[in-house]
């Protein structure tokens, strides 16, 4: 982890969020029902320990929380209003989170989650090979990476090239070039659907 932090991570997208943060469930959907198809796919026992990568406002959690039973959750986000925001929707006294505003490139991984989710956020990390191989690191033996999105690659990037200039050139990579990361990380590659509906890679660590 050599290379600079200021030459992986963008302020002014940051701050983009962050401005965005208070009205960011009026102004994006995430379908239930495709939502909790990505939740099946996890095939969640209900002990997992996840990191939910890009929490945002939070909208994964209440999809692993109606699986868990024993597990945790610990949601990260650099945006810190994102994640005041979700905090506010899923107080930690109440749920088994525990928020972290962070860098992902600045987490210290150790070995320790059975899942590890970026759900709709992956186009807006810098140097998308180390995001992969970083995180990966904080997976136990057997445990899962996935890149998720309720939307087609193309659906998810035209997004982004509207969106504004911060983040017009976020973009998810094809598929086969997310598989080659994740097959450099020591994940095998165990699930892909990439057509108009979903873009979702399930990787599991050697």
């Amino acid at each position: 982890m050599s290379e600079p932090c200021s030459k992986r991570i963008n302020p002014k997208q940051r701050e983009f969020f962050n401005e965005r943060a208070e009205i960011w469930d009026s102004i994006t959907t995430h379908d239930d029902e495709k939502v909790s198809y990505i939740t099946s796919i996890l095939e969640l026992k209900g002990d997992e320990k996840i990191m939910d990568v890009g929490t945002g406002t939070g909208v994964m959690i209440p999809y692993y929380e109606s699986k868990l039973d024993s597990g945790s959750i610990t949601a990260v986000d650099y945006s810190e209003n994102m994640i005041e925001a979700a905090r506010r929707k899923f107080p930690e006294n109440e749920h088994p989170v525990t928020f972290k505003v962070s860098d992902i490139y600045n987490l210290e991984m150790k070995p320790e989650f059975d899942l590890i989710m970026c759900y709709s956020c992956f186009p807006h990390f810098p140097n998308q090979p180390l995001a992969v191989s970083h995180l990966t690191e904080g997976l136990k033996s057997g445990g899962k990476f996935v890149v998720a999105h309720s939307a087609s690659r193309d659906k998810i990037n035209n997004v982004h090239m509207e969106a504004g200039k911060i983040v017009s050139n976020d973009f998810l990579p094809q598929m086969n070039e997310l598989t080659e990361m994740m097959e450099k990380a020591h994940l095998d590659v165990i699930f892909r659907r990439d057509d108009e509906e979903y873009y979702i890679a399930v990787g599991c660590k050697h």
